[in-house]
């Protein structure tokens, strides 16, 4: 007892690990069973045979001694949370009970069934009961690791543990119904036992069955039926989402193809031109991944693709996070639109593995089992960038200027987690892709195999961190990149946000309230987040636009004008209100205070998406003839959101009333690319490129450029794709000028890989 206490309590000063919560549970769930386990099992192995007494009451003993321990584990997590504070009472203890309270239960009663086992053996009996004890959790840990390396899974369900999410980065928590059922086998396992306990008879030594009494043998059969129903429950869990194989998976999602080097599954329900476009994706992403690692890939790499986060999380357990297992050649990602976003930086993992280390391919020490998070995820960032706004080696100049560079040794070691996952990713990408330009990308794979980098280069940590950050002073950075990396890096990672799991489920429940327009249920989560972490901004964010537009209006725009002139708020978020402010203005019929507002965050974003989306609807509130179809697409009205199919129907409209217009041109050939259409949406988007009057806005050229290539691509249309290639790189108007680097370097990289693939 006073071992738990002393261990629990310490755990407890960890962040996230104080007060109740899904971290202590865990962390009771391998502590307290065990403890209980070897505890109750020595006591049985010790006490003399004759004064054992009953086998049953040494089961109910072992159960009681379990929830004791777990009580006193529960007990620290109370004492933190006077530290800490609770971020959820009532759901934490109901989580804590399924898991690690009925873990511990679980056991206790092993410790007994281990005694008992040794007892019956004779020799050594303290000593094989201590071993069997712990080898009962031991074995299902065993199990779990076991199914994580065979399969795709990442969650685990285990007897004594509870529930193992899986993930990091995936901070709502929710195991949903399964826990439920899985625990109903525990019972099960536990009724089984007391029952079979109950008609044993204690001999010298050991125990026999004693069903002379008619009770006996219903209470015997019973047993056996609870028994059969745990087994019951084992083998039915791929179906009752406790676990999952590759093969059920497969049979789930229903469909599979094979290409030059991918083999893709995919949910039945998929198109087959999508399922054709995700084959012929993740072959181009291959060929351009192992060109930028200089390393040639696993023969063949599978792709399992879902339908969304849920289906994702069902399966193999990671919701919004992306998956990639070196060591089975495969990925896991959610369907989205072509090319994938995310797909060549989990191929990257894989085709790194080809140069890494130990079962896992991946770079780390003692062979690869103690993983380097940073070399792990910077390769793969630089393997395949992001499609940013700044590139990543812009971004970590950014972060120099406003003084949150770390020292990039800390970078590659586990403090890699300590940050947010963007401002560690980036970090990551941006330090290896300079030392692949500076000392050679065999250098970089010989880092990853296990080799020093210092060693490699011949230089030391201290010089080659003054080199890189001379490298990062020469980077040429835009106007607001300091303000916008604030904003983008600023914020903590989990392990110093305050009750993280319940803020983004309250959150994320309440975006899903108001997606379904019940809106007084989304205000209300949104406050309840608020209520548990007052800086949460996107929750602050969602409850003062909900306000504005379903709610208290006057309300929702003082809440707006509190967010954008709260200096402490994130430039991004005080962006979004004066955007809502703008919103409001368009839709209360004061166009002109709208369009002011909309061009003055546009000249100041640093995020194209965003301001290319301002560009548009400034030119909505200044121009009556685009106000119907790009208020539809973009704004909805005052009862209705955004509405693609309205949109189109009044972009006919529009269309019909005008002459020839680049700018619908550009949104019917931009809608129709997103959608499939590539056809279509090629023609539109060359009558946008080409129409006089041009486009009104750099950005908007850029993007009809990218959106092209896109088509082009998709389409295998080589002469497309040389022309786009022109006119970013010899155009007549240079469409990338003043911008900030990283689109231009995204659409280049597409075409590349798209000509590579032709060829």
């Amino acid at each position: 007892m006073i071992a738990v206490a002393v261990i629990l309590g310490a755990i407890g000063f960890l962040p996230l690990f104080g007060g109740p919560g899904y971290e202590h549970a865990l962390a009771t769930g391998l502590v307290v069973p065990s403890a209980a386990a070897v505890s109750v099992a020595w006591r049985l192995a010790s006490t003399p045979a004759a004064a054992r007494g009953d086998v049953l009451a040494w089961v109910a003993r072992g159960a009681g001694h379990g929830l004791l321990l777990a009580a006193v584990a529960l007990g620290t997590a109370f004492v933190h949370a006077l530290r800490v504070g609770i971020c959820e009472l009532w759901g934490a203890l109901l989580y804590f009970v399924l898991t690690a309270g009925v873990g511990s239960v679980l056991g206790g009663v092993w410790g007994a069934v281990a005694g008992e086992l040794a007892a019956a053996l004779g020799r050594r009996p303290r000593l094989v009961a201590v071993l069997l004890a712990i080898g009962g959790p031991l074995s299902c840990v065993v199990v779990g690791v076991y199914r994580f390396l065979s399969s795709p899974m990442v969650f685990a369900y285990d007897p004594f543990v509870g529930y193992f999410s899986g993930t990091l980065y995936d901070t709502v928590i929710d195991a949903g119904e399964a826990l439920y059922t899985y625990r109903l086998g525990t019972l099960a396992t536990l009724v089984a036992t007391a029952l079979v306990a109950s008609v044993l008879e204690r001999r010298e030594r050991g125990a026999r069955l004693a069903l002379a009494l008619a009770a006996a043998k219903v209470r015997f059969v019973l047993g056996i039926a609870c028994a059969a129903l745990s087994v019951v429950n084992t083998a039915a869990g791929s179906h009752l989402g406790h676990w999952s194989t590759t093969s059920s998976i497969v049979k789930e999602l229903g469909r599979e193809r094979r290409g030059e080097r991918c083999d893709v599954v995919y949910p039945k329900t998929t198109r087959e031109q999508d399922a054709a476009l995700l084959v012929k994706d993740c072959d181009e992403e291959v060929r351009a991944v192992e060109g930028v690692l200089g390393a040639r890939g696993p023969e063949r790499i599978r792709a399992f693709f879902f339908k969304d986060e849920q289906e994702k999380k069902r399966l193999m357990g990671a919701a919004h996070v992306y998956i990639a297992k070196p060591w089975r050649e495969e990925v896991y990602l959610q369907l989205s639109g072509y090319p994938h976003p995310v797909l060549g930086h989990e191929l990257a993992h894989v085709i790194a593995g080809s140069f890494g280390r130990g079962p896992f391919k991946i770079a780390g020490e003692a062979g690869g089992l103690l993983p380097n998070p940073g070399l792990i995820e910077g390769i793969a960032v630089f393997g395949s960038p992001h499609d940013d706004d700044l590139s990543d080696v812009q971004w970590a100049r950014a972060m120099k200027a406003i003084g949150i560079l770390p020292p990039m040794k800390r970078v590659f070691s586990l403090t890699f987690l300590g940050d947010s996952s963007s401002k560690s990713y980036t970090l990551a990408g941006a330090y290896i892709a300079w030392v692949a330009k500076t000392y050679g990308t065999d250098k970089v794979r010989a880092w990853y195999a296990g080799g020093d980098l210092p060693t490699l280069v011949g230089k030391d940590w201290d010089t080659l961190e003054s080199e890189y950050r001379a490298h990062l002073d020469g980077v040429p950075l835009p106007p607001e990149a300091e303000s916008f990396a604030r904003a983008k890096f600023g914020r903590p990672g989990i392990f110093g946000r305050k009750c993280p799991h319940l803020v983004d489920a309250l959150r994320q429940e309440a975006d899903a309230c108001r997606d379904t327009q019940r809106y007084a249920e989304a205000i209300a989560n949104y406050r309840a987040a608020l209520s548990k972490d007052p800086l949460d901004h996107a929750s602050r964010h969602g409850l003062a636009q909900t306000e504005r537009r379903h709610g208290d209006r006057e309300r929702g725009r003082v809440l707006l004008r509190e967010i954008a002139a709260a200096e402490r708020t994130p430039r991004t978020f005080r962006d979004r209100a004066e955007d809502a402010l703008a919103d409001a203005d368009f839709l209360d019929g004061h166009h002109e205070a709208a369009a002011a507002r909309y061009a003055k965050l546009a000249s100041e974003s640093l995020d194209e998406d965003v301001a290319r989306t301002l560009e548009v609807k400034a030119i909505a509130a200044r121009e009556p003839s685009a106000r119907d179809a790009i208020q539809a697409l973009l704004l909805g009205d005052a009862t209705h959101g955004p509405d693609v199919f309205v949109g189109g129907v009044e972009l006919g409209r529009w269309e019909a009333s005008t002459s020839k217009s680049a700018l619908v041109s550009y949104l019917v050939g931009r809608n129709l690319v997103q959608r499939g259409f590539f056809e279509q949406g090629a023609a539109a988007l060359d009558e946008a490129a080409s129409a006089e009057p041009p486009l009104p806005t750099a950005r908007l050229l850029r993007e009809t450029l990218r959106q092209r290539a896109v088509a082009a691509c998709a389409l295998g249309d080589g002469a497309a794709l040389a022309r786009v290639h022109a006119l970013v790189e010899a155009p007549r108007v240079d469409a990338f000028t003043g911008a900030a680097g990283g689109r231009r370097d995204g659409v280049l990289r597409m075409i590349a890989r798209c000509r590579a693939s032709a060829r």
